[in-house]
Formats: C-alpha cells, structure tokens, sequence
C-alpha cells in the first residue's frame, strides 16, 4: 500500500509559506553540498575512531546512494534502519535523500514485535542494522523479519556480517560516487517516523525536505547555532529531537559529535575530548549527569548550551545545570508531528527557563482550548494547539487519526495540557492523551496490554505511568487476576513480555494486583483514577519513608 498523507496542504497556503520564507527550496542534499562546496575541510561528524570533513560525508553518502541504486532502491522507496549514532547513520540518511527514498530510523530499544510492526506497516524494502548490543543480534532478528515480510528484500549490517544473506555495510560504499546521482526535490517526502511505537494503531508521519529544512533553519537561527559550534547529541537520531538537533547543526556548518551509547562517564569524556560547545539530550540524561559531577567540579568547561527536550523538566535541575556546568540551559517542546515548536532563548531570564518551554518558534503559533475547543484566557489550563508552517500533513495511511487531531480552524491538538502567560510563553502541565512519557521516551501502552491479556493468569490488565523523580514517570502494570488462577508476580509479567519480543523500557516496574479496574459507562479503564491512586500510595510511602 503507497504511504498517503491524508490532509494535504492547501495550494493557496503553501504560496503563502513560501513566500514568508518559512519553505526553502533546499533538500538534505543541497544544504550537505553547499557545505562541501564552501568548506569542504570543516568536520562534519566527528566519532570515536574517525572524523568525517564535509567534503567526506558529502562523498560517502554518494558512494552509499549508489549502493542503494545497485540494490534497485529508488524514488517512494522506505529504507529503514535501526542503527546507534554512528557515522553510518547519518552517511545513510544523506545517501537516502539522494536516491529520493524515505528514511525511516527506528529506536534501538524496540525489538522483533515493534520492528515488525513497523517494516510492515512501511513496507521497506531495505533494513541496515547494527552490531550485537547488550545480548540482543539485531541481524537475526532482521533475518527472521525478512521471512516473514514480503518487501523486505535486503539486510545491511555495519560490521562483520558473517552470513551470506546478510550484505555488510562496506558494500553500499563499494559503488561510483558519480553512478547514482540524484535529483531530490523539496516537495519529497524523505522521512518516515512513528510517534508511539504501539503494534496496535501505528501512527507514521512522513516529512519533506521543504518543511523541515525550514524548520531547522528557522530555529537553529532563533537558538543560536554557529558554525564554530560542535554539538553531541546525547538524543537518538531516531528521535525527532536528535535529528532534528542535527539538521540545525548541519544548517548552521557546525560539526556533529557522535555519542553511542549514553553514560555520564562516557558523556563528558566525549564532549571534553571533543571540545563540544552544545548538548542536547532529555532531563533524565542531565540528571544522571550532574549526579556524577563531584561537589564544585566542572566536567566540560567548553561548553555553552545545553538543550533539553521530550519531557517535563524539574526547576532544580535547570538550575543545577546552570550552577554546575555554569552553561546556558535550553527548554524545548516538540513533537514528531511539530518538530520544534516552542523554546526557551539563551538569554531568557532563569525563572522563564526554569518554568516555561518558552515561546513559539519563528513561525509558529499556539493557543491553549478547553474541551469544547474554545480559546482560554492567560494562566487557564487547556489543550495546547498549534499552528505552523511546519506542522506535519496528518498521519499516514489513517485518515481518522488525522481528523481526530485537527480542528475545523486548522489547529492541531497536541494532546497536552498547558497554560499560556500574559507574555506568550508556556508551561507544560501534563497530557491528555494515554501514552505514557518514560524519561523522554513516549509509547503508548496497547501492544504491552495486548500480551498480559493474553497470559492465562490475567483477567484485566492496564499499564500507566506513576511519578518518578528522575525519568519523569516509570511504568506500573495494574492487574486483575483470573478467579482462582496462581498468584501473579512482577516476573510473570516481564516474562511474557520478553517471550512476546516488546522492548523491555516497556515493561512494567511495578505491579498492582487489583480486585476491579475503575471503568467508564462505555468498559473503558479510567487511567486517571489509577493514575491517582498511585500517586497518593507513593505520596504515603516518601511520608513514612523519605
């Protein structure tokens, strides 16, 4: 099935965006090359073992597309791949452009049922993965999804692929620079990616080069980006925030400092050895951060900037952050939909940092409704809306999720509650929707509930978030056992999950064996109210025991 956006862009509106300035006509591969016209010896991505020039990454990605061609990949195609951020990541998203096929980068925490769900629903047609990691071969899972789905034509591997129907990575570099040239335009849909991960009602969104090319443009500008920057992004490039981050810095000719995997060790001996001026990353990962910083240290003396993003942030630790690596701290709210929609401003006052997301991007508006979907006066809790340049088209493939988050003014609903001030800026104050925000990492809990249900143990089954100081909110699982069933335990749970391949940040962290859920007239679970009783059990807990 083609990968349809259900709510195109009127023509009259886009004649209007494009002649605010908001739509370039750039694409990926025009801002990479005018880079590596103008500075061809300026790094571009710098790793643990090599550094990419501009002129290198511009070359490499050609030699990818061409290996990409040789392949048969080509316009509408969907690559995907589940990749760290590693080199081949980005030099792949560059080579994907050039070929006009969509990228589609999936987290590396989901596993064989989240992928599955996803390579069907996009029906790829190449899938590149990484090396083993933590125990997990992403190859052989890859190898086992290949089986079972039609389009699916070929596995890449960076590294050592040691099968034969598995094509290393060095084989898509193997090909004529000049072989697979493209001719990408702005209008193409580049960038295939998911919003909650749920197997049960996959939510995709494409986006073209016009609108985030702008958008990065737009804001990396309004943030301050220089080209003498070096930003590590502690955020996945399978996020809309860590790619997002890096076509800001690649917009501005900064160079891209590349974190694998997250530790706060590994975090400051990367940005320290690399002198990076930016960071970006959510509020769990500066609080692991800071907690290692010992009492009046200051772990990376270069840096400037440090932007947070994908869930609320707690005051203190903006301030902490200000005090202990004495940078400017940066609050963004965004979503995959939006891409950035609101931020703070380096030189914001800090009570506006420390309480706010800021104000709207350039471009962008917002407006706070309440459940009739009539405007709020300031300082009143409602919806936050958004109106943008930027705003994606709608949900592929699902008109009635489209129709769902679109007003009849042309307002898209964020799904979390907010309240505006007298000045326009915003404070986020939670969500109406039934996702569950894990330190930064969004899903939405049906494909988790989906397999409890099924465990002959399990009468009802509801996972939801509860409050935790670090990530925001951990997942807690309440159930209703079967009458007469044995006794279930928190490992019973994770057991089946694991069985069932769902990646384990879903998998609840506590249990709560109920004699009834809370339901609505219509047998829906009332997650607010359990919600609630959850915060006020962990409420009497930190009383007695703090």
């Amino acid at each position: 099935m083609p990968l349809i956006v259900p709510r195109p862009i009127p023509p009259e509106v886009a004649r209007v965006y494009r002649a605010q300035g908001w739509w370039l006509d750039l694409t990926l591969t025009d801002v990479l090359r005018r880079h590596a016209a103008a500075r061809p010896g300026a790094p571009a991505v710098i790793a643990a073992d090599r550094t990419l020039t501009f002129a290198d990454l511009e070359r490499e990605s050609a030699r990818v597309a061409a290996g990409l061609a040789a392949l048969g990949v080509g316009r509408g195609d969907v690559v995907s791949c589940q990749l760290a951020n590693v080199p081949e990541f980005l030099i792949l998203h560059h080579a994907a452009a050039r070929r006009r096929a969509i990228f589609n980068p999936i987290h590396l925490a989901y596993r064989t049922a989240e992928v599955e769900s996803i390579l069907r629903f996009a029906e790829s047609r190449v899938l590149v993965v990484g090396p083993p990691h933590r125990g997990w071969s992403f190859a052989e899972m890859a190898r086992g999804l290949r089986a079972r789905l039609p389009a699916l034509r070929h596995v890449v591997m960076v590294g050592e692929a040691d099968r034969p129907d598995v094509l290393p990575f060095e084989t898509l570099r193997a090909g004529d620079a000049h072989a697979a040239e493209g001719s990408a335009h702005p209008d193409d849909a580049f960038l295939l990616l998911f919003t909650s991960g749920t197997t049960a009602s996959p939510k995709a969104t494409l986006h073209t080069h016009r609108l985030r090319m702008g958008a990065a443009r737009a804001s990396g500008e309004a943030i301050g980006f220089r080209p003498t920057d070096r930003v590590v992004s502690i955020a996945r490039f399978s996020h809309m925030w860590g790619i997002f981050a890096y076509w800001m810095a690649l917009g501005a000719g900064a160079a891209q400092v590349l974190l694998e995997h997250f530790s706060p060790d590994g975090f400051r001996d990367v940005a320290g050895r690399c002198h990076a001026t930016v960071a970006i990353g959510a509020p769990p990962h500066a609080a692991d951060l800071l907690a290692s910083i010992p009492a009046g240290g200051r772990a990376l003396p270069g840096l400037r900037l440090f932007a947070l993003s994908g869930s609320v942030c707690a005051p203190a630790l903006v301030r902490a952050l200000r005090d202990t690596l004495r940078c400017a701290p940066l609050m963004l709210w965004g979503m995959t939909e939006t891409a950035a929609g609101l931020f703070t401003r380096p030189d914001d006052p800090p009570d506006v940092i420390e309480q706010t997301v800021g104000r709207p991007a350039p471009g962008c508006t917002v407006g706070v409704l309440d459940d009739a979907g009539r405007a709020l006066p300031a300082a009143t809790e409602g919806e936050l809306v958004i109106r943008s340049p930027f705003v994606f088209e709608g949900y592929v493939n699902n008109p009635e999720a489209t129709a769902a988050s679109f007003t009849a003014e042309g307002w898209f609903r964020t799904g979390d509650l907010a309240s505006l001030d007298q000045t326009g800026r915003v404070r986020i104050l939670g969500r109406r929707t039934e996702q569950i925000n894990r330190g930064g990492v969004k899903f939405h809990p049906g494909d988790v509930e989906d397999v409890l249900l099924r465990h002959p143990a399990v009468q009802m089954a509801a996972l939801v978030g509860m409050p935790d100081a670090r990530l925001g909110e951990r997942n807690c699982c309440f159930v209703v056992p079967r009458p007469g069933a044995p006794a279930l335990t928190l490992t019973d749970l994770t057991a089946a999950l694991a069985e069932a391949g769902i990646a384990k940040f879903k998998w609840p962290e506590r249990l709560e064996v109920a004699d009834a859920l809370p339901l609505t007239p219509t047998g829906k679970v009332q997650r607010a109210l359990l919600r609630e009783r959850l915060r006020q059990q962990l409420d009497v807990q930190w009383r007695v025991d703090p």
